[in-house]
């Protein structure tokens, strides 16, 4: 079995090479990893730091690509992966995001053993920008009921069949802050997730991180998003809309996950 993994990247050279790094620590004869990094023509040490790890990657077994050019933005940039892409189970990783050792073991094994199985997802940790983890997500099962009104799939935990998306299709790129939610809704309309056992990824959070720096809006979109599955007036959509308010709420009381972890981070600095 392969597992293709695909990282988009845009001045991201602080934390690239510890994605990287974390793509080798995954390599086992038991299974084979294509790597596809896709980077939008960075302004940083990007470049630099993607080629000091190449070789490695490559002298250890890892099916590495390369490709620098402008895109239209992150989805764009995980879609021309994906089109590239020859492995079985697909998935895609940020550049500032990285898994834990050996986990990929567990993600082949929980597709081998189940063939029928289209998707799955496992834990993840929460980090800092140092890579302190902030708190661990380990899901016990999968609720498409709650799928529809929360994002409680982690990314980097989350791999899936290349049939699966095919069927699906890719990535929508005029959506830019929740377009992995927009994908697993696609996924949940025809099929239930599996869960993988133990922590998979870790998904470095900061405040200038994308998702931190603009939370009211992907709020909006990931509302926006999921109504489309719910019927007006109906309890679902009430769900929803409670969901949405709630998410607003906290960041109106500046007690949302970015400051937590900020604040978080202030106390790993003062130890």
């Amino acid at each position: 079995m392969k597992v293709s993994i695909i990282t988009p990247s845009y001045n991201q050279g602080d934390f690239i090479g510890r994605t990287m790094q974390s793509v080798l620590e995954q390599v086992s004869p038991e299974f084979a990893i294509e790597y596809i990094i896709v980077d939008a023509v960075s302004k940083d040490t990007t470049d630099q730091v993607v080629k000091e790890w190449l070789p490695t990657l490559t002298a250890a077994g890892v099916q590495c690509r390369y490709i620098s050019e402008p895109d239209h933005g992150q989805a764009d940039a995980i879609n021309k992966g994906w089109r590239l892409a020859t492995g079985e189970i697909i998935t895609y990783l940020n550049s500032d995001d990285y898994y834990q050792p050996q986990s990929l073991a567990a993600v082949v094994k929980c597709f081998q053993t189940q063939p029928a199985l289209q998707w799955a997802y496992g834990g993840w940790n929460l980090v800092n920008r140092g890579g302190a983890v902030y708190t661990t997500i380990q899901p016990q099962s999968y609720s498409k009921a709650k799928l529809l009104y929360s994002n409680n799939v982690g990314q980097p935990s989350c791999f899936f069949r290349r049939e699966l998306l095919a069927e699906c299709g890719l990535l929508r790129e005029q959506l830019h802050l929740a377009m992995d939610y927009d994908l697993w809704l696609r996924f949940a309309e025809r099929y239930s997730a599996g869960i993988i056992q133990g922590v998979i990824g870790n998904m470095r959070y900061y405040s200038d991180a994308k998702s931190a720096a603009l939370t009211r809006q992907q709020l909006a979109e990931m509302y926006k998003i999921s109504s489309h599955y719910t019927r007006p007036f109906s309890w679902r959509r009430l769900t929803q809309l409670f969901s949405y308010g709630a998410g607003l709420t906290v960041l109106i009381l500046h007690i949302d996950i970015a400051r937590r972890i900020e604040y978080f981070s202030r106390q790993q600095a003062t130890r």
